[in-house]
């Protein structure tokens, strides 16, 4: 064989390697980008959880918005303080919701992570939204909440033992990387 040729294949085969080598290493800065931008949006998201008037108003909405308000009147019809806890508990998991539907929270980690509040929030709150619905009509009543819907749905599909299963996996990921 000619040592031309020969030039040619190792040089194209050393092309092949940079090329796959930048491929796989750009996939991969791509994948730790999304996360990171899950982290940052977890984290500023999280900040209002830290909030003591947050967990006061949540556990309003859990506990005793249901025995203290008739959801006849749907969300608007509920006093002041009521629909404020309402707003601020609904709308943060609903903030969570749309970031999952747009694909900049991963929404299986955020059921994961939040399951049982999403699930007891949504179970406190349907009567209420439902009926928003009902009083808002077919303008914009169907889609009323949908979101965190879907994401309560989500959530309460996830067997109880998930959270364990997924930190166990974690665990075992971390435990690997360092052998």
């Amino acid at each position: 064989m000619d040592s031309s040729v020969v030039f040619n294949i190792v040089t194209t085969a050393i092309a092949v390697v940079a090329v796959v080598t930048s491929v796989v290493f750009g996939a991969r800065q791509a994948r730790i980008a999304k996360h990171a931008n899950h982290i940052s949006v977890m984290m500023d998201l999280f900040a209002e959880f830290r909030s003591v008037e947050f967990h006061e108003q949540h556990d309003y909405v859990t506990t005793r918005l249901g025995a203290e308000c008739d959801p006849a009147g749907g969300v608007r019809g509920l006093p002041a303080e009521p629909r404020a806890a309402f707003y601020s508990v609904v709308y943060y998991y609903q903030s969570f919701a749309n970031l999952a539907v747009f694909g900049l929270l991963d929404e299986t980690l955020l059921a994961t992570v939040l399951r049982t509040r999403i699930v007891s929030v949504w179970e406190a709150v349907r009567p209420f939204v439902e009926r928003e619905r009902e009083l808002r009509g077919e303008a914009g009543g169907g889609t009323y909440m949908s979101i965190f819907e879907e994401l309560a749905r989500l959530a309460a599909d996830l067997p109880p033992e998930h959270v364990r299963a997924r930190l166990t996996a974690s665990r075992r990921g971390r435990l690997r990387g360092l052998g």
